[in-house]
């Protein structure tokens, strides 16, 4: 016959088991939006991988456009391969970075997103840092949908755009819901790099996010995302055409960060 356990040891057998629990379930949480971006780098391999073609002319009209070719060519060249410990908090590199200037907002665009940047290579990747901030912090596929239509010259691709895939990925591997309030992240542009224009309306711009996810525990990331931008009226917009090969998850500032071509962000001085 077993011995009943006395009431003490049972309720700090309990205690114990409900923490280690909590602590599971938080590292799960903060982790989520981390193998989102695992898991948006190797679908982004496997789906549309670089461009092993050799360089070749591109005919530029008087405008300077080159076209769609030349365009599908600049977005599926293939980057610097980051792994997970990139991504990760790293040393700052000895080495001086170059720095790129970003405007500032002047007003707003549709769902609230920071808008009237530009009509330069510059005012591309800062439009692009306000989509994905307001996106990502949101933590909703509905909010990023909301955000899409207002963005995106065609908004028939949300489902294959990066940024709502990785959302999705965080709630399948954190078990949260859609905009869960429990869980908070901030995001903060800190690199970004022009990765190739054709005219003064087109440009593939990539930006660098310092991203901070918590939840019980908190884990910071850096974040690399790069999408074809066309100015269109008075602002830009997520562009038409194939999604760009992806961009490096580097930790800001460390030397991977510099081989993979990062510039570090600085706010524009006098701009609005």
């Amino acid at each position: 016959m077993t011995t009943p356990q006395p009431s003490g040891e049972w309720s700090r057998r309990r205690l114990l088991a409900m923490l280690a629990a909590a602590v599971v379930s938080a590292l799960v949480v903060v982790t989520g939006l981390v193998m989102a971006v695992l898991a948006a780098i190797g679908s982004h391999d496997s789906a549309e991988g670089g461009d092993a073609r050799p360089e070749r002319t591109w005919t530029a009209s008087p405008d300077g456009v080159r076209g769609d070719q030349y365009r599908d060519a600049v977005a599926a060249k293939a980057m610097l391969t980051a792994t997970e410990s990139d991504l990760k908090p790293a040393p700052p590199s000895l080495d001086r970075p170059t720095r790129i200037q970003i405007p500032a907002s002047a007003s707003t665009g549709p769902a609230d997103v920071p808008s009237g940047f530009p009509h330069t290579p510059e005012g591309a990747a800062a439009q692009l840092a306000s989509i994905e901030i307001a996106t990502l912090t949101s933590m909703s596929v509905q909010f990023a949908r909301d955000v899409y239509d207002g963005w995106a010259q065609n908004s028939s691709q949300f489902d294959r755009w990066e940024i709502a895939q990785s959302i999705q990925s965080f709630h399948a591997h954190a078990g949260t819901v859609d905009g869960d309030g429990a869980v908070s992240v901030t995001a903060t542009p800190a690199g970004a790099q022009i990765k190739g224009t054709d005219g003064p309306d087109w440009v593939l711009a990539c930006v660098q996010l310092d991203v901070t996810v918590a939840a019980q525990e908190q884990m910071r990331f850096g974040f690399g995302h790069c999408e074809r931008m066309q100015w269109s009226g008075d602002r830009w917009l997520i562009a038409d055409g194939k999604q760009p090969a992806q961009a490096p998850s580097t930790w800001p500032g460390s030397q991977r960060s510099l081989e993979a071509g990062w510039l570090m962000w600085v706010d524009q001085e006098g701009s609005p």
